[in-house]
């Protein structure tokens, strides 16, 4: 079988491990602003906002509020195990709940942990979040050392400090293997004429490449270090139950039933700052090919 159609299946079988080792640790139930469709599956799918949140600030990170650095709802269907992903970029221009009328959709954590952001992303998107995991990116560091790194190719040299964020980045350009510090560098990194934007295309990158390590058959034996390091980062609603329906999708998980996706729509300079502008109906198309219609049969090969 070849890597190209492994990879999504491996993401999924880390995404739902993450899931079952938080849900044992935390297990809380969401208490929403507004209208909120809450815990459990509408119809045929499952919906899982998936959040990776920074450190804080470096001068009280206990106390100080996470941002969101990276989002991706995840929507599962039950019936044919069909996979949607859609990366929503942090910048992106949304109004949040309580707070703004416009504003970046990534303040919606740092004003309200998760509760508020899949508030925001259910008013945004029009479509029910049932399920929250929220990674804290030591984790993913650590993750990445416990799979010994991944081979990757760094387009551009990254170069940036932000000390109010204990964020270092200093990358050089070409084909190297990174470690968890280094790969956390790079995936964090948004300082370019793309921004936010080309965070999250290099995001999608090294998921791919993360998945190529994972399945190397020296780290089958690194799993229960790498399920440990999963239940101290995590923190999901997702119950056993829920975690079964999304595990059941599994078996017959093909590349093909793969849709992926970012919130279509372009920079902005409003008032001196700097947004993603999404595109009101091309985003509401997307939304409905990847969340709402039936899912489309594979494509037959010739």
């Amino acid at each position: 079988m070849r890597k190209s159609r492994i990879w999504p299946k491996v993401l999924l079988f880390l995404f739902v491990v993450a899931s079952l080792a938080g849900a044992a640790m935390l297990g809380r139930n969401l208490a929403l602003y507004g209208h909120v469709w809450g815990p459990g599956e509408s119809g045929n799918r499952i919906n899982i906002l998936l959040v990776g949140i920074d450190d804080g600030d470096l001068a009280d990170p206990k106390n100080s509020p996470h941002r969101s650095d990276s989002m991706l709802l995840l929507g599962v269907h039950k019936g044919s195990g069909a996979v949607s992903l859609l990366s929503i970029p942090r910048d992106t221009r949304v109004p949040i709940p309580g707070h703004s009328n416009n504003d970046k959709f990534g303040h919606s954590f740092a004003y309200g942990g998760v509760d508020l952001t899949i508030a925001t992303l259910q008013e945004f998107l029009k479509v029910p979040v049932h399920y929250y995991v929220v990674a804290d990116w030591q984790g993913f560091i650590r993750v990445v050392d416990a799979l010994g790194g991944v081979d990757l190719y760094v387009e551009n040299k990254m170069d940036y400090e932000d000390p109010y964020a204990n964020l270092k980045i200093h990358l050089k350009k070409g084909f190297q293997h990174l470690n968890g510090q280094q790969a956390g560098q790079y995936v964090r990194f948004r300082y370019d004429e793309m921004g936010d934007i080309g965070r999250v295309i290099r995001q999608q990158k090294f998921l791919k490449a993360l998945a190529t390590q994972a399945i190397r058959p020296s780290n089958l034996i690194r799993l229960p270090q790498i399920m440990g390091i999963i239940g101290q980062s995590v923190q999901t609603n997702m119950t056993p139950w829920s975690f079964r329906q999304v595990f059941m999708a599994l078996p017959s998980l093909k590349g093909n039933k793969i849709q992926s996706d970012m919130v279509p729509g372009n920079f902005a300079n409003i008032g001196g700052v700097s947004y993603w502008a999404s595109d009101p109906e091309e985003t509401r198309k997307v939304v409905e090919r990847l969340f709402i219609a039936p899912p489309q049969p594979p494509a037959e090969k010739k």
